[in-house]
């Protein structure tokens, strides 16, 4: 399956956030949860399972300056085999403009044993532009080996690149020392801006990892890891 869905948010005349434009395909479906304040909330809705082997996914959302989006989901994302083996991708990217904001915190994304599937977010911000973007990834359901998964990230603000890795996980060598351990949960948390500046935090036990690094312009990243994703709530909370 290959779909794309576009999102444009921008300020109306009354000065609310409002969608302006909205093209969505299945399974990237997205509703208005709430609008009447000053920050638009949309649901990301999960049109139908997966993504499942072989799925190209795209997301392109832009915030127009002034604009204030809250994004939350209906339930995890579930990453399946597919029937050839083929992998499977979802693409995410994010234009910020001008004194926008952006709370971006979607359900888990669950690796599931065979499955081997890469994300990639993009995010363009301008200078003055806030946000936090929450991934929370489960390695396996209950009892099960994960399969491969890869998260990409790369942050532009104004014209510099802040940030821009790749986090592989997966069974085997990856999850031994010196890769992400036997963690089965990950979070990885970018934030722009002083409205969501970070603890500074350094945990490290024989089960658990946690830390935050200072990036340039305003930019922070969030990386731990652990046996579940309650041992990581208290990280960083939902607004």
């Amino acid at each position: 399956m290959e779909a794309r869905t576009e999102l444009v948010v921008a300020v109306d005349a009354t000065g609310r956030s409002r969608v302006v434009h909205a093209s969505c395909e299945v399974p990237l479906l997205f509703r208005v949860a709430g609008g009447d304040g000053p920050v638009l909330e949309l649901t990301w809705v999960n049109g139908a399972a997966g993504p499942l082997g072989g799925d190209v996914l795209r997301l392109d959302l832009r915030i127009e300056p002034g604009a204030a989006v809250r994004v939350r989901s209906t339930g995890a994302a579930l990453v399946q085999p597919g029937p050839h083996g083929a992998p499977s991708h979802s693409g995410v990217r994010i234009e910020l403009g001008e004194g926008s904001r952006l709370d971006w915190w979607p359900e888990p994304t669950v690796s599931v044993r065979a499955s081997c599937h890469r994300t990639s977010t993009l995010v363009r911000a301008h200078p003055t532009a806030e946000a936090r973007l929450v991934e929370h990834v489960v390695l396996g359901r209950h009892d099960e080996p994960c399969g491969a998964l890869a998260l990409h990230q790369r942050v532009e603000v104004g014209d510099r690149v802040v940030l821009d890795h790749e986090l592989q996980l997966g069974a085997g060598a990856r999850a031994g020392p010196g890769a992400h351990g036997s963690g089965r949960a990950v979070v990885s948390a970018v934030m722009l801006g002083e409205r969501w500046r970070p603890d500074p935090v350094v945990e490290v036990s024989a089960t658990s990892a946690a830390a935050t690094f200072a990036l340039a312009d305003r930019a922070w990243l969030l990386s731990a890891t652990a046996p579940d994703l309650r041992a990581l709530s208290h990280l960083v909370r939902p607004s």
